[in-house]
């Protein structure tokens, strides 16, 4: 049963991750016509999505564990799925979770590529925007505060002053 928990498992986050897929290639066009309503109610179905990730992932883990023990083996500290692929015994469930696996890793690829790409956007977004201020607004002021004039100079009105006096 865990292997069989394993594979729906696996297809659930290949499912979500599809689902993930299409978020981002909406967020894309939502982000170039910069309607900033449709990109937060976009993100709140990310977030939801991811949540549902994180419990697919503990899922799969658990059938990993579950899997190991069907076939008689501890699973080593740190083992990925590839070593659970490779331990299994019967050569048709290798071929599907090894068709299952480079699917999800397909999906997970095409995922980052994108939100690399909508980060991107994102960036140049708020970059036009803070251009579009510096427009509006002018160049800042020049600075109240006390600064340095040049290298070793310290304030340059007023007279100067010594702190100590020599003559006492």
């Amino acid at each position: 049963m865990s292997f069989q928990g394993l594979l729906i498992a696996l297809n659930s986050l290949i499912d979500i991750h599809d689902e993930l897929l299409q978020l981002a290639r909406d967020k894309v066009t939502i982000v170039v016509q910069n309607d900033v309503d449709a990109l937060m109610a976009l993100t709140a179905k990310e977030t939801r999505l991811i949540a549902r990730l994180e419990d697919s992932f503990r899922e799969m883990g658990s059938s990993a564990a579950g899997s190991w023990k069907e076939i008689g083996l501890t699973a080593r500290p740190g083992s990925r799925l590839s070593d659970l692929i490779q331990a299994v015994p019967r050569a048709d469930h290798k071929t599907e979770l090894r068709a299952l696996a480079a699917k999800l890793k397909e999906r997970h690829n095409e995922l980052k590529v994108i939100n690399e790409r909508n980060q991107l956007l994102i960036q140049q977004s708020l970059e036009l925007i803070r251009y579009e201020l510096d427009l509006i607004a002018g160049p800042p002021e020049q600075e109240i505060t006390y600064a340095p004039t040049s290298a070793g100079q310290g304030y340059v009105g007023g007279a100067s002053r010594r702190s100590f006096d020599t003559r006492a």
